[in-house]
């Protein structure tokens, strides 16, 4: 059970929190179609709501990451077949790009971050957490009470800066998202079985592999092979698999396929592009194999997918009403 005092808001934060800081009229999650736009803050791609809306979002994506925590009463994600039931004070994060239905119970209250991962891409360590991000994580004071208390003050702490009116407010708000997915990444490394912890914790190993990580970036539309891999990284193939579940939560040839669906995700926003042609420039072998690994990853067809975003994208993001949208 996550303990109340560390996620609780004050009435006084709630009331500041339910009024957006640009103060845009009527401002409320939409989806239209079904993709959702997100608009962020003037010149930001973030937008942080205290969300209070009762009605449900079916299932539906977006290109920004999503972190849901609710703080009066419960809330509910389904991804794919798997259903989160989440609890006041948890964290539950949703990937970019993953196709998911919300449902909100009569009452209620729960802080939601959006924002683009972009800004962050370019960092050292970047594709290691964002192996961890491939798959909807869920945080709870139970699992790791340190950890998700560490966690939850930095959520905390994103709302104030976002809330707030410094000058270094958005400079704030990465720092702390910095912080928290460094600490995800360090959780992970730390939560190792103690007879390999030490072996990945090794800063040269940790280095060799994220150079095998930053060639699937570049390379991932090629034949790249678990031998390659293995190679470059200077391990045996065998020493080389076992190091690269333990770094990633993700077999060698997983961390591939999902390096190469994220890739097909952002071609599939052309609408002019083929998905033929997506299927071989993600490096896919043919375009049923693609079809197939795709619907098994994401939960619909490449053109299903594509058709969502297109439906979304017809029309106007902007909120001028909620009578003809569905809200969360």
């Amino acid at each position: 059970m996550n303990p109340p005092e560390l996620y609780r808001l004050t009435p006084e934060q709630k009331a500041r929190y339910l009024v957006q800081p640009d103060n845009l009229p009527n401002f409320s999650r939409m989806l239209e179609g079904e993709q959702e736009h997100i608009m962020g803050l003037k010149s930001s791609s973030m937008r942080f709501w205290c969300n209070t809306e009762t009605t449900c979002f079916a299932n539906h994506w977006h290109t920004a990451l999503e972190i849901i925590t609710p703080i009066e009463d419960t809330y509910t994600a389904q991804i794919l077949s798997e259903t989160y039931v989440l609890q006041p004070g948890d964290i539950f994060i949703i990937p970019p790009g993953t196709v998911h239905a919300l449902q909100a119970p009569p009452t209620g209250c729960r802080l939601i971050y959006t924002f683009e991962l972009n800004i962050l891409s370019q960092l050292p360590g970047y594709n290691y957490v964002q192996a961890l991000l491939s798959e909807p994580m869920w945080i709870r004071y139970d699992d790791n009470p340190d950890y998700y208390t560490a966690e939850i003050k930095l959520i905390r702490d994103l709302a104030e800066h976002y809330w707030g009116d410094s000058i270094t407010k958005e400079m704030n708000i990465y720092a702390c998202l910095l912080s928290f997915f460094a600490k995800i990444g360090e959780n992970n490394i730390g939560t190792l079985p103690a007879s390999t912890t030490s072996t990945v914790k090794n800063s040269s190993v940790m280095n060799q592999l994220t150079i095998v990580l930053d060639f699937i970036d570049s390379h991932y539309s090629e034949s790249v092979t678990l031998e390659q891999a293995a190679q470059l990284a200077g391990f045996s193939k065998f020493y080389f698999t076992r190091l690269f579940k333990e770094y990633t939560n993700h077999t060698f040839y997983e961390y591939l396929t999902e390096k190469r669906i994220r890739a097909a995700e952002q071609m599939l926003l052309v609408p002019k592009f083929p998905v033929t042609e997506v299927s071989i420039q993600a490096g896919f072998s043919s375009l049923s194999s693609f079809n197939r690994t795709f619907k098994r990853n994401k939960g619909c067809s490449p053109t299903e997918y594509r058709n969502m975003y297109t439906m979304g994208s017809q029309q106007n993001y902007y909120p001028k009403s909620a009578q003809n949208s569905n809200e969360v």
